[in-house]
């Protein structure tokens, strides 16, 4: 009787470590994607100066998030920051992402907020972290000329 007891308790353990190790991978990989995420959509924001329907960004947006393989689980409603221009709710958009327009003296500025999501079953559409990134000044062609 006592080595069952002592053997269920080493398996029991070894059980809750391979948990715990899964967990952990799930998450570094959930979350080095959304930072990937973060910085494409980052660098088709500074790389079409700004985010607007005319120029093509947001379109350079959705296919690059579709090439990625962002999924989308539950839209997350963007919240307001501090002084920044929601502009997500604006366009649409079919992806789970918020991008906020700041002003500044130089220009304007656009931060970006995307989400990890967790695939894990019953739980992980319930969990949304955000992680939040911005881009540099993008100077306005008529606001430097004047």
């Amino acid at each position: 009787m006592k080595e069952s007891l002592g053997t269920s308790l080493v398996f029991n353990l070894m059980m809750i470590f391979v948990a715990v190790i899964i967990v952990i991978l799930v998450g570094s990989i959930s979350y080095s994607k959304a930072f990937k995420i973060r910085n494409r959509i980052i660098d088709r924001i500074e790389e079409y100066n700004g985010y607007e329907i005319n120029n093509g960004s947001i379109e350079a947006i959705e296919s690059d998030l579709k090439s990625i393989g962002y999924r989308i689980v539950d839209k997350v409603s963007c919240k307001a920051r501090d002084e920044g221009q929601l502009l997500t709710n604006e366009y649409g958009g079919q992806y789970n992402y918020c991008v906020y327009k700041y002003k500044t003296s130089k220009g304007y500025y656009y931060g970006v907020t995307v989400f990890i999501n967790f695939d894990i079953p019953l739980i992980g559409r319930y969990i949304n972290i955000p992680v939040y990134g911005e881009t540099r000044v993008v100077l306005i062609k008529n606001e430097v000329e004047n």
